[in-house]
């Protein structure tokens, strides 16, 4: 069979150009990658739980009955600690001190006040005389209360009896002197802010209260107590003793800062920090017992125990972390392997083995600090992995880096149900996203990952005998990461597009819209090329779609790869039709006009940078007509006898095709153009024209970089004419062509 398949296409032509060194190709970047990986999730995975100490989870039942195999203590975990600390703080009262001094003083200042006020305003004089007498003698007091205030003092006290104005007096010491027997403080907020609001005065220990603030009697609290003798209230003279009595408030009574701190601190560092001390041969939990979070923290106590003498012994450190990475190298090995044995193109390009890496390692660190804060498991997103592998590159690679990413966080959890239920909903995150194409497709994956998580959690819940309670809050994180992945992975897929030059099929699709700038440009100025592009289009689909080729990325990039024909149009055949078929090479040199064909692939190389392309798209310009000669020009050169004239210089720049798209639209190129001209489209006619080009291209060298086989190029020409044959079919021809080829024959 492959012989008569050599003897069809004849003697395959070598290239004699040499072949450009890519870094992608050399071991040593596969190497120093997977080392850095390896690296990276070995000091990502935390040691491990001794194998001889059990994990238990709250609510579900011990199998075995478990005894302290020496002695140890159980630790309070930081919360409780905390908790117990600020406790122990708040046990602890705001310590003051009363300055009575301060009493003296004041009491002593009103009566003085009131040795000179009363004999000014019993004296008889109208009451505008008192006033003005009473602001010469006490400028300080008077000053400080309104005259409404002053005129009332002066109203009740001058016409008063002699034991009224004495019980008046009274009456406002014992008010000044009560606030001041009980304490008077600036102000209550920083002992209400405090952890306690109890307060220690001497020997006596009170709450907050008891005590009067300045701040609040100043503002009126002082008149509910005013108001309660009969004497002042009945002469309405209420709000002039709050005014008078508000002057002589001063607080008696200080924090002492240091001193409550001090005792603070000391309750603080008093709080035991070990919950319990566990003796050899003690009982840690029956056989048949239901666990309980006692239970549990004794148990991570003992493992933490094992460990910590173990990480103490530098050669068992070695051994551990030789461990981690033995576990993490084969990880990686495996799917090296895979990558090279099934998805030869991406381990051959750099770029797609770096967003590997990085997808792989943000992964692994997103799980090691879920691990490290003793979060659930299924926290950690493997689907956004998943799903962004299966868009930017094949859902074989993700599916297969979603079940390695499984195996490692199942590993730091120790858990079996951990890599079930991760590699299941990763894999149907997989599923749904296979053949996303527009952007509000991405509804299937939140609608399948949280019912996937919520089932698969349940199962596993439900075989281990947990309370129903529990199992709803370990439901919750699969929920959460089951709608947020598919919402961070819109958002990450144009990034990770731009860095890595990665073109999606969401891209490909909005870049298939005819009505973008370059499209419609181009169906405006050279029609007849765009007529070319669009039944080239459908060629290189159904070819690519025959060999398991990207037939999107083939489709749009005929689209675009002649977009550089629009500044020219008129010097193409196809466009030609429009200039009344007068051909401008007609009157230019072979040499000229074989420039100005072959600028149409740089000058659309520039319009795709200016237009933003990707570089998929740009190298399918580039690429698509590879090194051929552009035979016309070439062949005119000879006739008119230049012998200078060499093959080399009506060559295009190339490169020649790297990729099968690449080299699936350089065949519908040609083939479509050559098509055209056949006078009588048989099958017959059709296949030989095909054959030939094919050949040609093939036996030119022109395919010898792209990865199109044997068996491909076959399946390539079967699938042209099938489409050529429906494209470019005869008609039968209308009574009037008949009579009129009849009257041109005549």
């Amino acid at each position: 069979m492959n012989a008569l398949k050599l003897k069809w296409f004849g003697s395959k032509r070598r290239s004699n150009q040499p072949q450009p060194w890519h870094p992608h190709s050399s071991r040593v970047f596969h190497i120093v990658l997977a080392c850095l990986v390896i690296g990276l999730l070995t000091y990502l995975s935390p040691y491990q739980r001794p194998y001889n100490v059990a994990q238990l989870r709250v609510g579900s039942v011990a199998q075995e009955r478990i005894e302290a195999p020496f002695l140890f203590n159980v630790p309070k975990s930081d919360v409780e600690l905390e908790r117990e600390r600020q406790a122990a703080s708040a046990e602890i009262p705001t310590i003051l001190h009363r300055n009575p001094l301060i009493q003296e003083q004041q009491l002593a200042q009103l009566d003085s006040i009131f040795a000179v006020m009363i004999p000014r305003i019993r004296v008889q004089m109208a009451n505008s005389f008192k006033q003005r007498e009473l602001q010469r003698e006490l400028p300080q007091v008077v000053g400080s209360l309104s005259l409404d205030a002053l005129s009332t003092l002066i109203d009740v006290l001058s016409t008063a009896s002699e034991p009224y104005v004495h019980d008046f007096q009274a009456i406002c010491r014992q008010i000044l002197a009560n606030y001041y027997t009980a304490g008077i403080i600036a102000s209550k907020q920083p002992i209400l802010l405090s952890p306690s609001t109890q307060v220690r005065l001497g020997d006596r220990e009170q709450h907050i209260e008891t005590l009067y603030s300045e701040e609040k009697l100043k503002q009126g609290e002082l008149i509910s107590h005013i108001q309660t003798y009969h004497t002042i209230a009945d002469r309405d003279a209420v709000q002039a003793v709050h005014e008078l009595l508000s002057l002589f408030v001063v607080p008696n009574l200080t924090i002492d800062e240091p001193e409550t701190a001090r005792l603070r601190d000391a309750a603080r560092r008093g709080v035991a920090s070990i919950k319990r001390i566990y003796v050899q041969n003690d009982l840690i939990i029956d056989k048949n017992a239901t666990v309980t979070e006692e239970h549990v923290d004794a148990l991570d106590a003992l493992a933490a125990r094992i460990a910590q003498d173990q990480s103490q012994h530098p050669i068992k450190r070695l051994i551990q972390l030789a461990a981690a990475a033995t576990i993490s190298g084969l990880l990686i090995f495996v799917f090296g392997y895979f990558l090279a044995t099934h998805e030869r193109a991406v381990f051959e390009h750099p770029g797609q083995l770096v967003l590997l890496a990085i997808l792989t390692v943000a992964t692994a660190a997103a799980a090691s600090y879920i691990k490290t804060h003793d979060l659930s498991p299924y926290w950690v997103p493997i689907p956004l992995a998943a799903m962004l592998a299966t868009i930017l590159l094949t859902p074989q690679i993700g599916l297969v880096l979603s079940f390695v990413l499984a195996l490692f966080v199942s590993n730091l959890f120790a858990d079996f149900y951990v890599v079930i239920i991760c590699a299941l909903t990763a894999a149907i995150a997989v599923y749904a996203v296979r053949h996303v194409r527009h952007r509000n497709q991405f509804y299937r994956p939140m609608i399948f990952l949280p019912i996937s998580y919520a089932l698969l959690i349940a199962a596993a819940d439900l075989l281990r005998f947990f309370p129903v309670e529990q199992i709803y809050d370990h439901i919750l994180p699969g929920i959460v990461i089951g709608v947020v992945a598919p919402i961070l992975t819109i958002g990450l897929l144009s990034i990770f597009e731009s860095l890595f030059h990665i073109t999606t099929d969401i891209t490909l699709l909005e870049l298939s819209d005819p009505n973008r700038t370059l499209l419609r440009q181009l169906a405006v100025r050279a029609p007849g090329t765009y007529t070319h592009s669009l039944i080239m289009a459908n060629l290189s689909e159904s070819a690519a779609e025959a060999i398991a080729a990207n037939a999107l990325l083939a489709r749009v990039g005929c689209y675009y790869h002649d977009i550089g024909k629009v500044n020219k149009p008129e010097y193409f055949s196809e466009n030609q039709g429009l200039q009344g078929g007068r051909n401008p090479h007609d009157r230019l040199m072979p040499y000229l006009s074989m420039l100005i064909i072959a600028s149409h692939v740089r000058e659309g190389l520039e319009l795709a940078e200016e237009h933003g392309l990707p570089q998929s798209i740009c190298d399918l310009i580039a690429q698509h007509h590879g090194t051929t000669v552009i035979e016309y020009f070439y062949e005119r050169a000879v006739e008119l006898g230049d012998r200078s004239v060499r093959e080399e210089d009506f060559r295009y720049n190339g490169p020649k095709p790297q990729t099968k798209e690449a080299g699936i639209l350089m065949l519908a190129d040609s083939v479509e153009a050559a098509a055209r001209t056949l006078a009588e489209r048989t099958p017959s006619r059709m296949r030989q024209l095909v054959h030939k080009i094919i050949q040609q291209k093939f036996t030119a060298g022109e395919l010898d970089e792209c990865a199109l086989t044997l068996r491909d190029l076959l399946k390539i020409e079967d699938s042209f004419i099938r489409v050529l044959m429906g494209v470019l079919h005869s008609r039968m021809a209308y009574p009037w062509q008949k009579a009129n080829r009849k009257w041109q024959t005549v």
